[in-house]
Order: C-alpha cells, then sequence, then structure tokens
C-alpha cells in the first residue's frame, strides 16, 4: 500500500470508523455561559456489551470531576455530540456502574440516553459481536482524542478539536499495553485530554476492533502512552481486573 493509499483509508475509513464511538466530555459551572466556566475536560468511548450500552471514561477523570464538585456544587458533566448542542448527564451519580483505580477506568448506564445520541451521530460499539482481539507488538492501533488546548469556548458555545493518533503497539503487557509517541516528536498538550478514549487494532485483512482505553502518560514516562483492555468491561458493566 502506498503512503497515499495508507492515508486515504485514515481518512475515509478508519477515522470515520472510530469517530462514531468516542466524543469529548467537559465539566463546566454554566452551560449558560462558557467561557471562564470549563474546569476541565477528557475524553470517553460509547461501548454496547449485548447487556448494556455503556459510557466508559478514565476513572481519575471522574475521580477529577467529584473532588472539583465539592468546591462547586453546580458543576456539570456534559458530553459533546457531532454538530449539536452537549448534553448534560444530570443524573451522572445515578447513572455510574463500577470504577477500578488499578486499570484507571469508570463505567455509567447509558441506556436512558441511548437512542438520542444514535440519533445524534454516535454509535455504541458491539462488543459482544466484535471480542477484543489479543494484541501483539507492533499491531496498528488508532484513536481520537480531543485535546484541551482545542477547545474553543465562548459566550453561547463550546466546541473541540479532534486529534487522530495512528501508533503501534511497543509494550504488550498483562495488564495494560504502551505506544511509544516519541516520533515524531509532539509538546506533551498534544495528548492532553486524550484519557478515556477509545483505541482500536487496525488490521489490513480484518475488521477494526476496540482493543482497549487511554488512560494518559505511562508513569514516569513522557514518550509512552499506556492503555488499559477493553476486555476488563464485563457485559453488565462491571469491571474485572485481570490477565
Amino acid at each position: 500500500m502506498t503512503a497515499q493509499e495508507m492515508m486515504d483509508e485514515v481518512t475515509f475509513i478508519i477515522d470515520p470508523f472510530v469517530r462514531r464511538h468516542c466524543g469529548p466530555l467537559f465539566f463546566a459551572k454554566s452551560m449558560d455561559i462558557p467561557r471562564g466556566n470549563i474546569l476541565s475536560n477528557g475524553s470517553f468511548g460509547f461501548i454496547n456489551t449485548g447487556e448494556k450500552r455503556l459510557l466508559v471514561t478514565c476513572h481519575h477523570v471522574w475521580r477529577e470531576f467529584k473532588n472539583l464538585r465539592k468546591i462547586h456544587p453546580e458543576l456539570m458533566f456534559a458530553i459533546c455530540l457531532p454538530n449539536e448542542n452537549p448534553i448534560v448527564l444530570c443524573e451522572i451519580d445515578f447513572m455510574f456502574i463500577d470504577e477500578d483505580d488499578r486499570c484507571d477506568l469508570v463505567t455509567f448506564d447509558m441506556e436512558s440516553l441511548a437512542s438520542l445520541c444514535v440519533s445524534r451521530g454516535l454509535d455504541f460499539f458491539n462488543v459482544q459481536q466484535n471480542l477484543p482481539p489479543k494484541l501483539c507488538c507492533g499491531d496498528t492501533i488508532y484513536l481520537i482524542g480531543f485535546p484541551g488546548k482545542g477547545r474553543e469556548d465562548n459566550e453561547n458555545s463550546v466546541g473541540f478539536a479532534r486529534q487522530g493518533i495512528g501508533v503501534h503497539a511497543s509494550q504488550v503487557g498483562q495488564f495494560s499495553f504502551l505506544a511509544d509517541v516519541s516520533k515524531p516528536k509532539r509538546n506533551t498538550d498534544f495528548f492532553a485530554g486524550i484519557s478515556g478514549a477509545p483505541c482500536f487494532a487496525v488490521y489490513a485483512d480484518g475488521p477494526i476492533k476496540l482493543v482497549g482505553f487511554a488512560t494518559g502518560f505511562a508513569p514516569g514516562s513522557m514518550s509512552m502512552l499506556q492503555f488499559a483492555y477493553a476486555h476488563y468491561i464485563q457485559p453488565d458493566g462491571i469491571i474485572r481486573y485481570m490477565s
């Protein structure tokens, strides 16, 4: 495959596919005037386990929201949908299913809002019909993050630039996997806000499959992105941290 053919595949096949299953989330003190009221942001993934449709993000993202809400009780948890107004998850505490800080994941029940999200351009990746494959070193993986540096908020709107990232799995461990992002060299803020983004394995002779979720840089490294395995999430949304 030529370089142009690879670029076309990313642009017209891989990126649109991944984009349907993820988006940015943010915490805001006011939805009337976004400017100055958005305190933090991250990313989320939508999956369908066969039993539940879930929103998945990082445990540390959820922890940050709860800590900030202690200071700002009015704080809201919101998600962005393509070309639509954000949705405030008013019942986020009741939507909560499970969390595990060891693999840095948290799950929420989206059944009540699933139809709305689908009608506005997103979809829930069916992990029951597309079981996560065994990842190997060198496999191509692709994710889309929504870095905070690209956030645009003004008096009446908020928007996020999406950042597609294609890398190779460089270390595949028992409890997580890593990808070396040192080349080409990028500022660390290029990756800020990707926590919770779903990560997909891309194969030349097979379908695109969910393999994990980005949790940020590996401890002690600013060049290795770390990912939690998607198979930790059980059909009922419970997170089972295991090999």
